[in-house]
């Protein structure tokens, strides 16, 4: 293909993408104003610029989850603003076919999915915790202190170590009225219950271990001993205590490797941000799923009427490939399946299928 039909095809599908985008982000952010001004402003001196940074912080996040109608919409409009036009036919009729036009469209979805990936995520990610920052600032509350039970694991090849806290102060890093059970692997390596500390306080100390005030130690078979203080070597930092507070996994896509072996390696499930970052991994076959889909749908539609039948056919398309995603995606969150059939399984494919569709368009 000439590298001037090349060009034209690449700005037109980014211009168009560029059109989806706002008008999908448009209408996220009204809902979420709107949703946001009746559930917050109502109740809380805030005013309607404070409403709306926070409506803009959250955004990212929620886009993230939609950004596979905006190529899928933005796709359909650009193609099907060429057929129109009778730019596909002159295309067609100079010796070009199917997969040459829709090229430069695969190429934009899968520079926007790896984009997205490395660089948007980690800055929602980023505005996300912001977000969640101001509205505990705002609405009276402090982010930094979680009065609920905590549980904390972390194992070595020679022992466990499992901590529940009624609450923790995340800015002392303490943990109030904690209690520490302490496991022993026996000869035959299974954990075997050693002791157990109940504390007034513990608190994480940055150079790796927690320091226990007002200790009551307990071991199986002996009399019960009061301690002043006890120190205990630990693997976790205050990420990981911040993270297991908050309920939550929240990393950008740099650092989710990291987190998911420090994780794991405390004695932590990493289910849920391994499924993240595998998702985020699979965005651009998913993004060019939607791509090959696009074109099927906007390349078979003829001139007249076909906006309506256009508008109609993504739709359905778009919320069919939602909610299967989102249903296999649950299947992995609970372990039904495993991570990367969860992950990996629906782009897969829908890309099968956007193939098969438009080899059949094409080839007949």
């Amino acid at each position: 293909m000439p590298y001037t039909l090349t060009r034209y095809i690449f700005l037109r599908a980014l211009r168009s993408l560029f059109v989806a985008f706002f008008v999908v982000t448009s209408i996220i952010m009204l809902v979420d104003f709107v949703e946001a001004n009746r559930d917050l402003g109502a109740e809380l001196d805030i005013s309607s610029l404070q409403l709306l940074w926070l409506t803009a912080l959250k955004t990212p996040s929620l886009i993230e989850q939609t950004i596979p109608f905006v190529v899928l919409f933005g796709m359909m409009g650009a193609i099907n603003g060429m057929n129109r036009r009778s730019e596909l036919i002159v295309m067609r009729a100079s010796g070009q076919s199917a997969w040459s036009i829709i090229r430069p469209c695969l190429w934009l979805a899968a520079l926007l999915g790896i984009a997205w990936a490395l660089a948007f995520n980690p800055l929602s990610t980023r505005m996300n915790d912001q977000f969640e920052a101001l509205s505990a600032e705002w609405m009276g509350g402090d982010q930094q202190l979680f009065e609920r039970d905590i549980w904390l694991r972390e194992g070595r090849d020679d022992q466990q170590i499992v901590i529940r806290a009624p609450s923790v102060d995340l800015a002392a890093r303490t943990l109030d009225n904690p209690t520490f059970y302490i496991l022993e692997r026996d000869s035959e390596g299974d954990p075997r219950f050693a002791r157990r500390y109940d504390a007034a306080s513990a608190q994480l100390v940055v150079q790796g271990y927690w320091q226990l005030l007002d200790v009551i130690e307990n071991v199986p078979g002996e009399q019960p001993e009061r301690l002043d203080a006890v120190s205990l070597p630990t693997t976790i930092d205050t990420q990981i205590l911040s993270e297991q507070a908050g309920g939550r996994a929240q990393a950008g896509f740099w650092e989710m490797p990291t987190t998911i072996r420090e994780n794991e390696k405390a004695g932590f499930s990493a289910r849920d941000l391994r499924l993240k970052f595998n998702r985020l991994l699979s965005l651009p076959v998913m993004l060019i799923a939607m791509t090959f889909i696009a074109a099927g749908v906007s390349m078979s539609l003829t001139r007249e009427g076909g906006t309506l039948r256009l508008l109609i056919t993504g739709s359905a398309l778009g919320f069919t490939v939602f909610f299967a995603d989102s249903m296999v995606g649950a299947f992995g969150e609970v372990a039904i399946l495993p991570v990367y059939v969860a992950a990996w399984s629906i782009p897969l494919i829908v890309l099968f299928l956007g193939v098969g569709y438009l080899a059949k368009i094409e080839d007949g």
